[in-house]
């Protein structure tokens, strides 16, 4: 009996150090969205904007998955990684673009792209225009088992670099969830700059934007991203080291610690 609750007790105490270090809108979300029929819902929407055609950079290329462009025939594959068929076979009649990884005889990843005048974000309705000139990127998931392998870069540094090419595009735009570090992370370090932020509130079915857009020279970082002060210690050890990477500056690196 003892030991028996003594491990429901250490599992209260990680449970609870988890929701600690997450951001307080992504556990108030979580707790809103638990509520039957999901009266109310609040988030933060952060769009990034890369300038330019992704370089195809054999570092970035290696790992597992073999990518190619995903078909209406993949929707069983699709499925199997995110149980969404309606919602797959809709983007499908809107001739947005998939891209798919394969791996072990399956669709192990996948991402979507948008060349229409605009997106309808399909959680909130938000509008999202789409220029000439532009591809919005959407919704990308990757099995837990494959993440971190590259493929992401594959995705953009392949795949869509070909795509945006075709189309004559030279500018991509994405949108990134409040609290997902590893998503935000990764579009900081290939390029990618916020120019927008859409806090969401969404009561009884019907949604409220609230916009914030950034000027060009402007380094909006979301203050969820920005680490803490550094001890003295710390920084008197780092000395001339280089400090985080910007976006801007993260296009000239080859280093990417990270990945969605």
């Amino acid at each position: 009996m003892w030991g028996e609750w003594r491990g429901r007790w250490a599992s209260f105490v990680k449970r609870t150090s988890q929701l600690r270090k997450r951001p307080w809108l992504v556990n108030l979300g979580s707790l809103l969205r638990s509520i039957p029929f999901s009266p109310l819902d609040v988030n933060c929407l952060y769009f990034l904007e890369y300038l330019g055609v992704p370089a195809q950079n054999p570092a970035l290329l290696r790992g597992p998955g073999t990518v190619r462009s995903g078909t209406l025939e993949d929707l069983k594959g699709l499925t199997k990684c995110q149980d969404r068929p309606r919602a797959f076979l809709h983007r499908f009649q809107a001739k947005d673009h998939c891209v798919v990884a394969e791996a072990d005889g399956q669709i192990v990843a996948y991402q979507w792209f948008c060349d229409n005048p605009f997106y309808v974000e399909e959680r909130y309705g938000y509008r999202i225009e789409v220029p000439p000139d532009t591809i919005y990127e959407y919704d990308v998931f990757i099995l837990p088992s494959y993440r971190l392998g590259g493929i992401w870069f594959k995705f953009h540094c392949l795949y869509l670099k070909d795509l945006m090419e075709r189309l004559q595009r030279r500018r991509i735009v994405g949108m990134v969830d409040y609290g997902n570090r590893m998503s935000m992370s990764t579009h900081l370090r290939f390029g990618f700059r916020v120019f927008r932020r859409v806090a969401v509130v969404k009561l009884l079915g019907k949604s409220f934007f609230f916009e914030k857009s950034f000027r060009g020279d402007e380094r909006a970082m979301p203050a969820w991203m920005r680490p803490g002060p550094e001890p003295p210690a710390r920084k008197a050890a780092a000395g001339s080291a280089v400090g985080p990477i910007h976006a801007r500056d993260a296009r000239e690196s080859s280093t990417h610690a990270s990945e969605a």
